[in-house]
């Protein structure tokens, strides 16, 4: 069987009603699992791919698919930091799910923090009380048990993240007049994911233009 896909909305009897037309439309034959942002986050065992379901409206589209891509899309660590914990215990995922432009960024960087389990603000704080490295990898991005203020705060004292379970997004679920504007909220995902119409048709696979 396919391994399952999270279908995650603003609210649950959205994220509900999406999974059923998914499920019902041809060719996608993966179990589907609808989810909050807040419940996937909740859910340690959640799967691993992803749909996000827009707003209709092009702004609020922007706005949650912003807010939320930079909340779940976390990297993995670079190749050989990768392969240094492949040595010490299992890795989950692979380190070719790095999108280009974050992997380039971190080539240089030698160490890194292992952080397994649970991290909440008391953890962090005393990760941050210990000094560098500032790398931290955790198992994924839903054992992270910080607000977004919290993260924010992190983020401006250097803290950068990565995981070895990366969250994979599969498709953007929204209404067909979203095509129109992906330059608007397109820009908060990697390239060339593609946009799934109310039927869960491909309503467009071409690239995203990013920043």
């Amino acid at each position: 069987m396919p391994e399952p896909v999270a279908v995650i909305a603003a609210s649950a009897p959205i994220a509900r009603a999406a999974a059923r037309r998914l499920s019902a439309a041809s060719g996608i034959r993966a179990p589907l699992e609808s989810f909050t942002p807040a419940s996937y986050l909740r859910a340690a065992a959640a799967p691993s791919r992803i749909v996000l379901c827009a707003p209709p409206g092009a702004a609020d589209a922007a706005v949650f698919l912003r807010r939320w891509a930079e909340r779940l899309l976390w990297p993995a660590p670079p190749a050989e930091i990768h392969d240094a914990i492949d040595g010490i215990r299992p890795v989950i995922a692979s380190p070719r799910r790095v999108r280009a432009p974050e992997l380039l960024a971190r080539a240089e960087r030698a160490s890194a923090r292992l952080l397994e389990g649970t991290v909440d603000a008391r953890r962090a704080a005393a990760a941050l009380d210990a000094g560098p490295p500032l790398d931290w990898i955790v198992e994924s991005a839903r054992h992270v048990r910080l607000s977004r203020r919290e993260l924010a705060a992190m983020a401006a004292r250097g803290v950068r993240w990565s995981v070895l379970d990366p969250v994979e997004i599969l498709a953007v679920y929204g209404v067909p007049s979203l095509a129109r504007s992906r330059g608007e909220w397109g820009k908060a995902l990697p390239r060339r994911v593609p946009l799934w119409s109310g039927d869960g048709t491909r309503t467009s696979s071409g690239p995203l233009r990013g920043p």
